[in-house]
């Protein structure tokens, strides 16, 4: 929904925040009565997307229909539906791996690739190798696509965790194993969802970004905050990206409300 020339929004945004407007540029407000979002979508100008169908209800086929809980999670999604990358960075909690999952089954009937570092918080606590096969090792790192899942189909037609684990996952995911990324192309329609990207390095994020073709989407998800002794935050892939933003092909999404339990804000005053 357009709502005026592009210019005078950009005049406006000046005489009222003293910012310039760049893509993807989100502007959050408030009537009195509720949150308001608009968007520079440099494909389409100005949209308002707070009350569009495409940002209030996702709808997967045999799921329940999501919901987004504020107006930063609407405009993450308008950023997923609408750009052809998407970054979508937040505190633990804050609902990036599952806006992310039903975002892309939304928008896809096709497998959707994922991946991630497999990393864990330190070389500490490091598990050793994992048998069994290459699903099934990277299945331990994908627990948030899983739990995401698990969120959208409990109780939908018969679907138990067991069931969603061993059969709908593999189903509607391909995970692949980010060391084996350089060889891959995600062609026109598909979709790329790559976890945990502050544990990239500058190096594989750019392999990541030269991996897309026309007319295909990327969602990066990740929290500078969780880099924890595994990799400097200078040397992080994401921490280099939001410098070189912004950019017409990337959208950025900053999440700002945790939906977890209270020991959360525990968590977090621990890492500052």
């Amino acid at each position: 929904m357009g709502i005026g020339p592009v210019k005078e929004f950009k005049e406006y945004v000046k005489n009222k925040f003293d910012k310039d407007l760049q893509p993807w540029d989100f502007l959050i407000t408030n009537d009195g009565m509720r949150d308001l979002a608009y968007c520079y979508n440099p494909n389409k100008g100005i949209e308002r997307i707070d009350n569009i169908p495409e940002t209030s209800k996702l709808r997967i086929k045999n799921a329940k229909i999501f919901e987004p809980l504020d107006i930063y999670q609407k405009c993450a999604i308008y950023a997923m539906v609408e750009a052809p990358a998407s970054l979508i960075t937040g505190r633990f909690g804050s609902g990036k791996t599952l806006l992310a999952t039903a975002t892309a089954l939304a928008l896809t009937k096709k497998k959707i690739f994922i991946t991630r570092p497999p990393i864990g918080i330190s070389s500490d606590y490091d598990i050793g190798f994992l048998p069994g096969s290459k699903d099934e090792k990277m299945l331990e790192w994908a627990g948030g696509f899983l739990s995401a899942l698990n969120y959208l189909f409990r109780d939908i037609k018969g679907y138990n965790y067991d069931n969603i684990k061993s059969q709908l996952f593999f189903e509607k995911f391909e995970i692949i194993p980010l060391n084996m990324i350089q060889g891959v192309s995600i062609l026109e329609g598909e979709i790329l969802i790559v976890d945990e990207v502050q544990l990239v390095t500058r190096e594989y994020m750019s392999m990541i970004l030269s991996r897309m073709s026309e007319g295909s989407k990327l969602f990066l998800l990740g929290d500078l905050h969780q880099t924890y002794s595994t990799i400097d935050k200078q040397d992080s892939g994401l921490f280099r990206l939001q410098q070189v933003l912004p950019h017409d092909a990337l959208a950025w999404v900053d999440l700002q409300k945790i939906y977890r339990n209270k020991l959360t804000e525990i968590a977090i005053k621990l890492l500052e």
